[in-house]
């Protein structure tokens, strides 16, 4: 089953019978956003803040931190006769995240997640004052490497407390992330069988999915086998795409059904084009 993220959205997909208007003006799309969230938080004062964001806060100081609205907002903008359901679902999502904040956590819980560098940046720049530090790698120029939290039903980001809790350091919380994550997927040539000229294949079925770009060399025999040609797409978490780009059919067509995927999904990820090299994943223009 998909995890909920903190900040991102939905974990399904909604139909056109459940449609409602909602406004298309940034302000009203917010404020429609926090009541639907307030319904399920409701020991929470939820509120708009700043831009496609809104913060709850509780009566003992505690807070939701600021969670961003730019997802939600971003598919309610392409599917509009599934805005209102897919409002409900994000602010269920939400609720269950923040409730599950109370739980115990353990070492076992510590995975490594893929997100786009610039969204890891902006999450850092709206958390609110005081709230514990969140933690992110670079991996190519679009992607970052982030620790996160594996519940039951939702993932979010792993800060500085909860590092604090599990008496590890942010070095060690990535190499426990990398070790729990290899000990929970198939081995990679069990998932990607060869591919001809021009052709691409896709690992799907898996949470973490895209996070599988974290373990480079294991990447290097097919890229081999491909004779140096290796090409990767990330449209979705859960959703990663590798084939044969020797040529610009090949990753043209690659190309197409990684935008369309990340169309239609509720949680896109990137439409950018990876290559293999020795040296790590780089960015195809």
């Amino acid at each position: 089953m998909n995890k909920l993220f903190t900040s991102i959205v939905l974990c399904v997909l909604v139909t056109s019978s459940q449609a409602q208007e909602i406004p298309v003006d940034e302000a009203a799309f917010a404020k429609i956003a926090a009541e639907r969230v307030q319904q399920e938080l409701q020991t929470y004062d939820i509120k708009p803040t700043s831009r496609l964001t809104v913060e709850g806060k509780r009566a003992d100081g505690e807070s939701t931190g600021q969670l961003s609205l730019d997802r939600i907002y971003s598919f309610c903008s392409r599917n509009s006769a599934n805005c209102s359901a897919a409002l409900i679902q994000y602010a269920k999502g939400i609720s269950e995240t923040i409730k599950e904040r109370d739980r115990p956590i353990d070492k076992g819980m510590v995975r490594l997640a893929i997100r786009p560098m610039i969204y890891v940046e902006n999450i850092k720049k709206q958390m609110s004052t005081g709230t514990a530090p969140i933690y992110g790698k670079p991996l190519a120029r679009e992607f970052a490497v982030v620790p996160v939290l594996d519940y039951t039903r939702s993932v979010r980001f792993a800060n500085e407390k909860d590092l604090t809790r599990l008496g590890v350091t942010e070095d060690e919380a990535f190499k426990l992330g990398e070790q729990n994550l290899r000990s929970t997927v198939k081995p990679l040539a069990e998932v990607t069988p060869i591919l001809g000229k021009n052709s691409f294949g896709s690992i799907t079925g898996e949470d973490y999915a895209t996070s599988r770009v974290v373990f480079h060399q294991e990447w290097k025999d097919l890229a081999d086998k491909l004779n140096g040609n290796l090409i990767v797409m990330l449209p979705a978490p859960d959703i990663l795409l590798y084939g044969d780009g020797s040529t610009p059919k090949g990753v043209e067509a690659m190309r197409i059904a990684g935008r369309e995927i990340a169309q239609k999904t509720t949680r896109p990820l990137s439409q950018v084009v990876l290559r293999w090299t020795q040296a790590g994943w780089e960015e195809m223009k």
